[in-house]
This record gives C-alpha cells, structure tokens and sequence, in this order.
C-alpha cells in the first residue's frame, strides 16, 4: 500500500504488532497546528456539504484516553498494558493495546478534512452526527477508522487494528465504542 493511494485520517496503529509504532495508511498528517485551506470546491468535493450534527459537544478539556472505559473494550478482548497518550503521532490521541490488536481515539480535526482525504471511505450516521468510515489492509491487519463530526469544527476519531480482521465486524464491534465515546463528551 503507497500513501499515495489511500488515505485513513488516522495514524492507526501497528503497536498491536509491534508495541512501539503506529501505521499510516495514506497521506501524512499535516503538522500540529496547520491547518488546510477551506473553500467551497473543497468542502463538496467528496460528497458534500456540511456534517449532520445532532447535538454539539465540546473537547475542551477532555482526556482521549477517558473517552472509552475497560467495559467498552470487552468486545476487542483484554487490555495488555495501561491506555497510553500517544500525542506525539497524533494530537490528543490516545491507544489501548490487546493481543493482536489496538484501539485509538483522538479528539480529532474538523470532519469535512478527514472527508477529502479518504475518497474511499463512506459517510454513516451514528446518532445524528455524521461518521466518516474507512477500512483497508495493512500487511495482514485491517485498519478501520471511523471519524464523527462533534462540531463545525472537531471531529472525534475511534479506530481499530485487527491482525486477520474483516472490516465488517469490525466496525460492528466499533459502534458502540463510538456511541461511548461522543456520549462522553460534554455538551458545547
């Protein structure tokens, strides 16, 4: 897989495979604090418009790694170590690690960005509020990332490493996770 060809917001991780990296399916991240030019070509060029947004949540504040509890991951299986910040691949993102596979979350950029540079992901609505979704291969391990709009500007990302994993169930296992993770948020 090139970064050139597909692009995952996320930096999701091989630290299921590895214990010490993330994986970067796509594009690179922009640097901290850059910000990419909005114009109106860009913001409809995958599909349009603004995101839906039930009810606007802030991120002021919150700790990525509050943002899903021990009982949300039972699905995924036993943590291997303690949730870790892991800010220095991704801003206030943080991973849980299991045998085989890793969860990260992250307080994450504006929804239509992520929406631009995942042409191959597909748009779902996860209690009202838009959810960017992306899933494809890394070696052996699924990466699937799914990125809901919380605000006209932030976005929450909840992503999942799988070695062997089928897209499919996973983002069925995600769901949840997801609907946890906005729930923690307090209201803007």
């Amino acid at each position: 897989m090139t970064s050139s060809r597909t692009w995952l917001v996320v930096a999701v991780t091989a630290l299921t495979l590895s214990g010490c990296s993330y994986t970067i399916n796509g594009d690179a991240l922009p640097e901290s604090g850059f910000t990419p030019p909005t114009t109106a070509a860009s913001t409809t060029a995958s599909g349009g418009g603004a995101p839906k947004i039930a009810k606007q949540r802030s991120v002021a504040g919150v700790d990525p790694c509050k943002l899903l509890s021990a009982d949300d991951l039972k699905p995924v299986g036993a943590l291997t170590r303690e949730p870790s910040r892991k800010d220095d691949v991704i801003q206030e993102s943080c991973q849980f690690v299991f045998d085989g596979a890793s969860v990260v979350t992250a307080l994450y950029q504006k929804y239509e960005h992520v929406r631009q540079r995942q042409p191959k992901g597909h748009e779902t609505v996860v209690e009202g509020h838009s959810s960017w979704v992306s899933c494809d291969l890394d070696g052996t391990a699924m990466v699937c990332t799914t990125t809901t709009a919380v605000n006209p500007n932030r976005s929450i990302l909840v992503a999942m490493t799988l070695n062997g994993g089928k897209s499919e169930q996973m983002l069925a296992t995600m769901q949840p996770m997801i609907k946890a993770a906005m729930n923690r948020l307090p209201p803007a």
